[in-house]
Formats: C-alpha cells, sequence, structure tokens
C-alpha cells in the first residue's frame, strides 16, 4: 500500500457501533453479510447471525489464539485459507472474497497474515444489498450498506494500491 494512502485508510468511514444489538438492529434486512475482524464476527455468530462470508486471522489482542479457535469450534461454516501479508489484498485473498460472494455457503476464510485491508475487496465485489461490517480494534464495528457510491469511491482508492 503506498505510504499516502496509510494515513487515509486509517481513519474509520461511518458511525462505530459498539452494542452487539445495535449491529444486529442494523443488519437485520441485508441480503449478503461479510464481517470482517475475529471478534465483530465472534460477536455476530454468537448473537444468532452466520454472516455468509466472514473473513479472520484468529489473531485479537482481547484473548489468545487458542480461546479464539475454540470459540469459533462451536460455529461449524465451511472453511477456505489464504495467505495474505499486512497491509496488502492478494490476488488469493480477492479470489476467495469472489468465490464467497459466487457460492454462497457461509464461508469463512482463514487469513495466514493480515485481513486489515480485506473489507475492501469485499465492497467492491459486493452485490446489490451486501452490508460489510468490520472491526476496529478497541472502539467497535463500522457497518456499511454497500451501494454504487461506495463502491465507486472505494474502487478509486484500489486503483492506488497494487494487486499482489
Amino acid at each position: 500500500m503506498p505510504d499516502e494512502l496509510r494515513h487515509e485508510l486509517g481513519a474509520p468511514v461511518g458511525k462505530i457501533f459498539t452494542d452487539i444489538a445495535d449491529i444486529i438492529n442494523e443488519i437485520e434486512t441485508s441480503r449478503f453479510i461479510v464481517t470482517v475482524g475475529d471478534i465483530v464476527t465472534l460477536d455476530i455468530l454468537e448473537a444468532g447471525v452466520i454472516p455468509d462470508i466472514s473473513i479472520i486471522d484468529y489473531m485479537t489482542k482481547r484473548m489468545p489464539m487458542d480461546q479464539v479457535k475454540e470459540r469459533f469450534a462451536k460455529f461449524s461454516q465451511p472453511e477456505i485459507s489464504v495467505k495474505n501479508p499486512m497491509a496488502q489484498i492478494t490476488h488469493e485473498m480477492w479470489n476467495a472474497i469472489k468465490d464467497g460472494y459466487d457460492n454462497s455457503r457461509n464461508l469463512r476464510i482463514i487469513v495466514d497474515g493480515e485481513e486489515d485491508l480485506a473489507a475492501l475487496a469485499c465492497i467492491v465485489l459486493a452485490p446489490p444489498g451486501t452490508t460489510v461490517i468490520y472491526g476496529i480494534p478497541n472502539r467497535g464495528a463500522s457497518i456499511h450498506h454497500v451501494d454504487a457510491d461506495l463502491k465507486q469511491l472505494v474502487s478509486e482508492v484500489l486503483k492506488k494500491m497494487e494487486l499482489k
């Protein structure tokens, strides 16, 4: 990722939700739900909603990896693993997200590396009616109902990046 984008992408966009009940209310009319981040995905799952796509790396500041994996083990989902280094979106990540949209099956994408920019690919590839939720460490969750304007904005950002 170019250095000039680091600051721009570091700031959350939109309202930050901290209460799971508010998050569930916000997504109840969504046709397709995508979560990016371990804690937000666990919160959604434990509230009884299975995301159509979830992207995680089993890493969180809140708990050890074995506890994170144990909590996810309660929720059976098809899984695929991808490699994706920090501050990048690899072709492998891009293709896994595209596959999740094309073959709806509550796919869990497990990232070896970092899922920090995956929400951008999720937004650009999203079909109409998609809601993308990504976790913001120590703050909450940012929720985005994808529309043409948001897709265009994110597309412009991605044009400045090089897909690896």
